[in-house]
């Protein structure tokens, strides 16, 4: 059941900040709250597109997306359309989302309803493209550990199933061969793939955003400049939303993050709980990209990209740089954009290492003023990571 009590006190420390709700929002009681929406342009975007029509695979931990024996389908995703999924963790067509021991929060469901949480429900946030569909797609353990192997499966599958675009809030120090032959399949396709870039605060992207075919995806904080933990470099392609992780953590994540809906604690226990990542950032491009879509389906992943870049907000220094990379991510822009600039040839991305498979993956979590902010101490998560294969 959600949290109302400590969420409430939560979000009065970000009441005085919220902005007012748009004229056409929806009845959402935390739509007031989820300022990321309007930074990006989407209670204008929802007049022309709401992603109706599209699959967006969500690469993760899993979704809860269906009531069977202990698991429940999160109120959140109640009215957004579900497709079959697949998960690669226990190798059977139930890729549910296990929350972690101890009370954490899960980051699969998140995710999913970042993108795509229901809409005028009355109930909690709205997704950036509440009626586009979640594939939901499990390469990662409840810890939040991976392997490259999985994710590429995952990715594969998504391409074969008719996924439109591929969200992965995942990120891996290093490149891997099966991950970069999945990526080329993908985009090869069709589907739009779109990556964190990582919480690392360095000056260089993670992997899979640091491939070229990928859209490699930043975070800002509510201010717009570039969240401190956000990875930055030459293959940043854009920023959205991601919020500073300050403020101290309610329990519920910090409360200038982005607040949706998630399990914590167990199978069937829900929280609307806040996260400032990366991760959260690349949902939402994912999202933005499933209303591209939806408003023009003939339109390449090429063009979906080049349209997202030339339409962003420009921030920072002039032109493309490596804070922000085109800029904060606009969707009315985009889809305002009737004729599509010429699929822009991918930017060109520093050398890198030799691509091996011998690290660890995992979510694109964040740490903030009172530890992480979303599942686990980043030093421990490295510790427990689970070598590539």
């Amino acid at each position: 059941m959600p949290c109302r009590g400590k969420l409430a006190a939560a979000l009065a420390l970000v009441a005085c900040c919220a902005s007012p709700a748009h004229a056409q929002a929806p009845d959402d009681p935390l739509f007031a709250y989820q300022w990321h929406l309007r930074a990006i342009q989407i209670p204008a975007a929802w007049e022309v597109s709401r992603g109706a029509g599209v699959t967006v695979a969500v690469l993760d931990t899993g979704v809860a997306y269906e009531n069977r024996r202990s698991y429940r389908r999160a109120p959140e995703l109640a009215a957004t359309r579900l497709v079959s999924g697949y998960d690669f963790v226990d190798g059977d067509a139930h890729p549910n989302d296990v929350p972690p021991r101890g009370g954490r929060r899960s980051h699969g469901t998140q995710m999913a309803s970042i993108i795509a949480a229901t809409a005028g429900n009355a109930l909690g946030g709205a997704g950036v493209a509440p009626e586009a569909a979640i594939m939901p797609v499990r390469v990662l353990e409840p810890d939040l550990s991976g392997s490259a192997r999985s994710i590429a499966r995952g990715l594969r599958f998504a391409a074969d199933h008719g996924a439109d675009v591929a969200s992965l809030s995942i990120a891996g120090r290093s490149p891997s061969r099966q991950l970069k032959s999945a990526v080329t399949y993908a985009t090869s396709r069709g589907v739009v793939v779109v990556a964190a870039t990582g919480n690392d605060g360095l000056d260089s992207v993670s992997w899979p955003a640091a491939y070229p075919e990928v859209i490699a995806v930043g975070a800002v904080a509510r201010d717009r400049t570039r969240a401190p933990y956000s990875n930055y470099g030459a293959g940043l392609d854009i920023v959205a939303p991601g919020g500073a992780g300050v403020g101290g953590d309610t329990g519920y994540g910090p409360p200038d993050g982005v607040v949706s809906q998630t399990l914590k604690g167990g199978p069937g226990k829900f929280c609307f709980c806040f996260t400032a990542s990366t991760s959260a950032a690349a949902a939402q491009v994912s999202g933005v990209a499933a209303l591209l879509v939806g408003a023009r389906p003939a339109r390449s992943s090429a063009e979906i990209r080049a349209a997202l870049l030339s339409s962003a907000r420009d921030l920072g220094a002039r032109g493309p740089d490596r804070e922000y990379g085109a800029g904060l991510v606009q969707a009315a822009g985009a889809l305002a954009d009737g004729r599509p600039p010429a699929a822009a040839p991918a930017p060109a991305r520093p050398r890198r290492p030799a691509e091996s498979s011998s690290d660890g993956w995992w979510p694109a979590v964040a740490a903030g003023a009172g530890g992480l902010v979303l599942l686990g101490a980043g030093v421990a998560l490295r510790r427990r990571r689970r070598r590539a294969t």
